[in-house]
């Protein structure tokens, strides 16, 4: 009942401004057309008493007429004449420049001397002109024009004017029109106002402005209240929306990001699919990205149009996962350690079972240079590579891969910015164990059986670094280096620096990366040794 009395009183509050603007309009409009109606018909008479005072002047019976003193009968009738057809002339009279009246509209005054003083400038020589003046009957509106000989010199002037009341009447009568047309032109703003209201009624649905007003302040504070990052964008590009979340993913600093309304998301975001979208309306969903050195799963939808209406643009939905992928890192790194721990405690176990079977034949040297070797993975080595890398298959298999090479006396180390988690692996897990376990595995038989090594200490440098966009995987070694003749056919089956029945690791290394549009680099050097970099890159399929 409320909302019903609400809408009821602001149609009313509509009807009444939209009614007293009409009103003002239509006044205003009215006044200046009224204004410029009274100056043009006041200028028009001024011209048609100037006009029948010259024209007047100009006759040859008047200017007969006072030359020869006396007034003439047939001057007479032709000025009755001329008055009858123009109406607009109320009074003309005729004075020679002594004075002497010769012409009036009413012959009861003829004889009579014209003592006013306003003809005074036009007997001295002056140019016609129009003045106000005061008679008998009234105020009139007067013009004066001189009767000359033919030889230029005035004999006596002409005077036609009419009464500033026939002026006022018409102006009266130019008021009642106005006032009729303001009157028909009210009538007909009261129904085209019932209409403009019925249509603002439609096409706000229904609802006042207050209530939509209401409705964006909540759904404002609805769609900042949320965690998500939202922008609305037309069918340009150009951004209609965004929220708080959205504002401050693409802004560096701690206070607020300043609004993004009025700008392209093109400009944002240089890689979004906003063209397909749009033409094809087809939803691209988490996509994965990174903006201002956060990880955000992007989703871009189209906006439909009611009906059969076009998209009418674009939602993007940005998803900051950084923090969970932080939660994950750590409860996978923890997942990971144990893991290691474990493998790692069931292989101490078993070097001390190596150790105690040296003792027990009498091997004590081999027992000692067994200590030694083991010495190359110290603990704090095994948990910095299970800090680093996060997948338990891949991190087992690499720490395994320590013990193998500490027990040949060679040193097997993961770089310190290695980086691999689950959700930022572009191969399958069994893809990357079979690149590591033949990089590795090569690297050891060949530092193990280098016969020409110029490097006394045996190392072996892996890392492994991991975005979502891109996968990388080194291998280095202080061996041999590859002769160039090797080189060039290193990666055929069979082909193998060890011996006819090798040669199966490298090929197997070749056939992934080309499966999966890898890349691998080679840099060697004869007597220094040898790097494998393998680089794979995420193809987004649009």
């Amino acid at each position: 009942m409320d909302q019903t009395d609400s809408r009821n009183a602001l149609e009313k509050e509509l009807y009444r401004s939209f009614t007293l603007l009409s009103a003002f309009v239509i006044v205003f409009s009215l006044a200046i057309t009224l204004y410029f109606d009274i100056t043009r018909q006041r200028r028009d008479m001024d011209a048609i008493i100037s006009g029948t005072a010259s024209y007047i002047a100009s006759m040859p019976e008047v200017i007969s007429m006072l030359e020869n003193g006396y007034p003439s009968n047939i001057a007479k009738e032709d000025i009755d004449s001329l008055s009858a057809n123009i109406p607009d002339i109320s009074v003309v009279v005729i004075y020679d420049n002594n004075g002497l009246r010769f012409y009036h509209t009413d012959r009861l005054k003829t004889g009579e001397t014209f003592v006013d003083g306003d003809e005074t400038m036009i007997l001295q020589g002056s140019e016609p002109y129009i003045t106000t003046g005061y008679g008998t009957k009234g105020a009139q509106r007067r013009a004066f024009h001189a009767v000359k000989r033919k030889d230029g010199k005035i004999i006596g002037f002409v005077m036609a004017s009419v009464f500033t009341a026939h002026i006022s009447a018409r102006h009266r009568n130019i008021l009642l029109v106005h006032i009729a047309i303001f009157f028909l032109m009210m009538l007909v703003s009261i129904p085209l106002t019932h209409a403009f209201i019925r249509f603002l009624r439609k096409s706000l649905m229904g609802f006042n402005p207050h209530e939509l007003l209401n409705m964006y302040i909540r759904q404002d504070e609805v769609m900042n209240a949320i965690e998500e990052g939202l922008i609305a964008t037309d069918t340009e590009g150009k951004i209609l929306f965004s929220n708080i979340v959205a504002r401050n993913l693409f802004h560096d600093g701690p206070e607020e990001g300043p609004p993004l309304m009025g700008k392209y998301f093109r400009e944002l975001y240089p890689a979004t699919n906003f063209d397909s979208v749009v033409s094809k309306g087809k939803s691209v969903h988490r996509q994965s990205c990174m903006i201002g050195g956060r990880s955000i799963l992007m989703n871009e939808i189209p906006i439909q149009g009611k009906g059969k209406k076009p998209i009418q643009g674009m939602l993007v939905i940005m998803v900051d996962r950084t923090d969970m992928l932080a939660m994950s890192d750590e409860l996978s790194g923890t997942r990971s350690m144990l893991d290691t721990l474990r493998a790692f405690n069931h292989e101490f176990l078993n070097k001390l079972h190596v150790i105690l079977g040296y003792l027990q034949i009498g091997e004590i040297e081999q027992a000692i240079q067994f200590i030694i070797n083991s010495n190359l993975v110290s603990s704090q080595s095994i948990r910095e590579t299970a800090d680093c890398i996060r997948v338990s298959r891949i991190c087992a298999l690499i720490i395994g891969k320590m013990m193998h090479a500490a027990e040949l006396g060679i040193r097997l180390s993961l770089t310190p910015d290695s980086s691999c988690i689950e959700s930022e692996l572009i191969l399958p897990q069994d893809a990357f164990i079979t690149i590591i376990g033949n990089l590795l595995e090569n690297a050891i038989e060949e530092l193990n059986s280098c016969q020409n090594c110029d490097n006394e200490l045996k190392e072996i440098t892996l890392g492994i670094y991991c975005r979502p966009d891109c996968n990388i995987i080194t291998c280095e070694d202080t061996g041999g280096g590859i002769s160039q003749e090797l080189l060039e056919h290193i990666f055929e089956k069979g082909i193998s620096s060890k011996g006819e029945t090798r040669g199966t690791g490298l090929y197997l290394l070749h056939q992934i990366a080309e499966e999966y549009n890898g890349d691998i680099a080679i840099d060697t050097e004869k007597g220094e040794g040898s790097c494998f970099t393998l680089t794979f890159t995420r193809k987004e399929n649009l």
